[in-house]
């Protein structure tokens, strides 16, 4: 029985394997240029800022210990100075801003 088969083969056209190594190895190369240089141009780029507090925090246990207290007092002291604001935009709108002179 004769074999029929045709032989089996790669086509020999294709991109050679040192074409592609290279090309893999400047697209390694490049990546690593292109940090490196992000690197040097913009140095703290790479660890990000500190973004802790600005004041030292009290000792632990930082616990409220009369919420509703602290609450009133909040309110208390931002009523008073909305009505100065009031006060200020009040004389402002009779006297004018030349202070009535």
């Amino acid at each position: 029985m004769a074999n029929n088969r045709p032989k089996t083969d790669y086509e020999r056209s294709d991109v050679p394997p040192r074409l592609l190594a290279a090309l893999a190895a400047g697209l390694i190369l490049s990546i690593g240029a292109v940090l490196g240089g992000v690197a040097v141009a913009f140095p703290f780029a790479l660890s990000p800022p500190g973004r802790g507090p600005t004041q030292p925090l009290p000792p632990k246990p930082r616990l409220e210990t009369a919420p509703a207290v602290d609450l009133a007092n909040y309110r208390a002291i931002e009523s008073r100075r909305l009505a100065n604001i009031d006060q200020a935009m009040n004389s402002v709108a009779s006297q004018g801003w030349s202070g009535g002179k």
